[in-house]
């Protein structure tokens, strides 16, 4: 092992157990031994100080050593030990690399779900000794530490989180210690101990008369300011958000992202015609389909951003984005102000609309109007996995023709020129032959 190994003791005289010492710069010896381990059915060394300037202490504590080390990796341990906090810093440089066709924003919350308390409480706890047990103490001492601070002021408040909160910081703990098995830190994922579900049977949503005031009144709160202004901006984007999120079912984080060239539109044999996005979700990539009519708002966006720009958006611009182009990372204050105007902030049982209320309006109206559950599922992401383990796949021609009742032709009517990329299928076309870091380019 080189100049930084003198006085080498080969402990057993098979290698397992080195003692040595380290010479200075001046090229005098440290009296402390140290001692370098390896183990059978193990790779890589174990390297520390015994502490010990007597040689017959050092080959004791060494010795002492390499049985507890044995039987640690007897049992399944691994030599390669590191602590929680030198896990998450490795995975931390590693997990945008693994997430390319993730957008850098949802990386950072994975990456901040893990900083923020996990790795306050098992910082310097070895990875591979975290068990369920272990986590049964740290949701109990979760939910005893938490605040929230307030950006302004930067004042704390305590606070207890939902399960719900927790259930997503562990899928970001999934990420993490699968990355830990990956890299040979552990030989499995830990049982979590995950909290169930927060048990609220029924979500805040909109009675079909209640939703009829909303599109009459949200007419009225978008042009209560002026056109070109900033509010005036927000709420007219959040007037065509709105209106998509409740005729497509899907997640919010879905459509924050969603990008022009991740839409396109298919063909109905009666002529009309079905708007599709490729969106990326907790539940992995899939295809939702847009109730029809929906094109329009789409459409609003896109020549929005037209007039904006004096020219066409780029093709992997944002749907949902602000003037400079950047996605917009919440528009719960317009949604909000909205069912403030409307008064309908709160529904008959006294609980809070949010955005995701448009999401469980949708389920409910395309339930009430037969489709199937099993096909609604795969369109909104939800229970996927089982759906497929005893349906198989379902092709997106089959959800589509489910979600609007219509048939789909093999062979599109020829379109006369088109303004709106996702409508063109020329430039469909051209979209299955050119992809580029995970997004379809389109050459104007």
């Amino acid at each position: 092992m080189g100049k930084f190994e003198t006085n080498q003791v080969d402990v057993k005289n098979d290698g397992r157990i080195i003692l040595y010492q380290r010479p200075r710069p001046d090229g005098s010896i440290i009296p402390t031994w140290q001692m370098r381990i390896s183990v059978p059915n193990s790779t890589g060394y174990h390297r520390a100080s015994t502490g010990e300037k007597e040689q017959s202490e050092a080959i004791r504590k060494a010795t002492n050593t390499y049985e507890e080390l044995h039987m640690k990796v007897m049992t399944g341990g691994s030599l390669r030990s590191k602590t929680f906090k030198e896990v998450y810093e490795l995975w931390k440089v590693d997990l945008p690399k693994m997430m390319t066709k993730r957008h850098p924003t949802y990386v950072k919350e994975r990456l901040s779900l893990v900083r923020n308390y996990p790795l306050r409480f098992f910082g310097d706890q070895k990875v591979e000794e975290i068990e369920k047990s272990s986590f049964h103490e740290y949701w109990i001492w979760r939910r005893k530490n938490s605040v929230r601070t307030n950006s302004v002021t930067g004042k704390s408040t305590p606070y207890s989180p939902s399960n719900n909160s927790l259930r997503k910081e562990a899928v970001a703990l999934k990420l993490m210690f699968s990355y830990s098995v990956d890299k040979g830190w552990r030989k499995s994922i830990p049982n979590l101990n995950i909290p169930s579900l927060d048990r609220d049977p029924m979500r805040a949503t909109f009675t079909l008369n209640e939703w009829r005031l909303l599109t009459r009144r949200i007419r009225e709160w978008t042009e209560q300011t002026q056109t070109g202004g900033t509010v005036g901006r927000d709420r007219y984007v959040t007037q065509q958000y709105v209106l998509i999120l409740a005729n497509c079912g899907a997640r919010i984080g879905e459509l924050r992202y969603l990008r022009w060239n991740e839409l396109r539109t298919e063909f109905n044999e009666d002529g009309t015609k079905t708007l599709i996005a490729n969106v990326f979700s907790k539940t992995g990539e899939r295809e939702i389909v847009f109730m029809e009519g929906s094109e329009v708002w789409v459409k609003r966006l896109y020549d929005l951003r037209k007039k904006e720009l004096g020219d066409h958006p780029p093709v992997d611009g944002y749907v949902i984005c602000h003037k400079d182009g950047k996605p917009i990372g919440s528009l719960k204050k317009g949604f909000d102000s909205l069912l403030d105007y409307c008064d309908l902030t709160n529904d008959s049982l006294g609980r809070k609309r949010t955005l995701y209320s448009l999401r469980h309006f949708f389920a409910i109206q395309r339930l009430n109007n037969d489709v199937s559950p099993f096909l609604l599922a795969k369109q909104m992401g939800t229970s996927v996995q089982m759906l497929e383990r005893f349906y198989g796949q379902v092709v997106t021609s089959l959800v589509r023709r489910e979600i609007n009742k219509n048939k789909v032709s093999k062979t599109p009517p020829k379109l006369s020129e088109n303004e709106y990329p996702f409508e063109d299928s020329k430039l469909l076309e051209h979209q299955l032959d050119h992809r580029r870091d995970g997004h379809v380019v389109i050459d104007h």
